[in-house]
This record gives C-alpha cells, sequence and structure tokens, in this order.
C-alpha cells in the first residue's frame, strides 16, 4: 500500500468518520423518539446535553475537509463502510455504557427500544452516505468554478517553417571586389 493511498484513506475517513458519528447521534434520537424514553433512559442520557458541542466539532471537521477537497488535496470517493459499520456498533457501545453507568446490568441493552434504535441507525446511516456523497460533488464543482481559466487572445498566426526550407544564400561577390555603392 503506497503512501499517497494510506493519505488518501485517512483524508477521506477524517471526511466520512463526522458524517457517520453524527449519523449516530441522530439515529439515537430517531430511536428514543420512536420507542419514547423511561425516567430511567433520561438519566443515562444527562450526557447528551453536550450534543450541540460535538456536533459543532463534527461540521468543523467535514468543513475542513470539504476545503481540502476543493484544494485538490483531497481525493477519492467516501467509502461506504464507515456508515454501514460504524453507526450500528457506536450505537451499540453508547447504550451499554449508558446502562453500565446507571447501574443497570449489561443484558439491559436487549430492551425494545435498543432494537428499535438499532434498527433506526440503517436509514440514517444511508441518508448520511448519500449526503457524502452530495457534499463531495458539490466541493468538485465548487473547486472546477474556482479554476483559472486562460483566456485566449487571437493574434498573428506564427508562419510555419518547413524543415527543408533554407534561409536565402546571399550571391557571391565577384573576385572580392566591392558592390555598387552611393557616389561620394
Amino acid at each position: 500500500m503506497t503512501y499517497a493511498f494510506r493519505v488518501r484513506r485517512r483524508a477521506l475517513l477524517a471526511f466520512s468518520l463526522p458524517l457517520a458519528a453524527a449519523g449516530t447521534l441522530a439515529g439515537h434520537a430517531a430511536g428514543y423518539a420512536l420507542a419514547g424514553s423511561s425516567r430511567r433512559d433520561e438519566l443515562a442520557h444527562g450526557y447528551l446535553g453536550y450534543a450541540p458541542q460535538f456536533l459543532a466539532l463534527c461540521v468543523a471537521v467535514l468543513v475542513l475537509a470539504l476545503g481540502l477537497r476543493v484544494t485538490g488535496r483531497l481525493q477519492g470517493r467516501p467509502s461506504a463502510w464507515p456508515f454501514a459499520l460504524i453507526p450500528p456498533v457506536a450505537f451499540l457501545a453508547q447504550e451499554l455504557i449508558e446502562r453500565l453507568v446507571v447501574g443497570l446490568p449489561a443484558h439491559a441493552v436487549l430492551e425494545p427500544a435498543v432494537y428499535i434504535g438499532l434498527a433506526a441507525q440503517l436509514p440514517v446511516a444511508l441518508a448520511g452516505f448519500l449526503a457524502a456523497r452530495s457534499l463531495l460533488r458539490a466541493a468538485d464543482e465548487a473547486a472546477r468554478g474556482l479554476i483559472v481559466r486562460q483566456v485566449f487572445v487571437p493574434g498573428p498566426e506564427p508562419i510555419p517553417v518547413s524543415a527543408s526550407h533554407h534561409a536565402p544564400v546571399p550571391p557571391r561577390r565577384a573576385q572580392g571586389r566591392r558592390g555598387r555603392a552611393p557616389p561620394r
């Protein structure tokens, strides 16, 4: 694996991860909106008060990645695997940690609300992947719009010189004599 490929892959992950992380948070909210939440869930979700700061960080990293894309430093297409793998795994880890922090046993992660939240991760992950592709396409269009194009100014055309064409040879002067000159 070449160095350029590894750098490009890391850069695309830097673009994909904030979208996948924001999608995880959105899927989490959608799952609990569909299933409802109990008092115990509300206690476990106290950290979600920091969601705006987390989303602002995700947007900042995304804007930086888009800036790199516009300048040509971020090449390639987004991989689908971060969007397909990260949201469900992060959601399950998040739910497990939430329940353990509140003092519930680990098998409490098998509640119906968790299943609904896990199912909500899939459409949100697909929407995140499609958003990533659209954002990259928009960044590519912006980059094309910023390219300075050379303006063609018509001018005299150069006369083509063929290889067989020789410069005219001046006639030889007879016997070393000078040619005619104006009178003195």
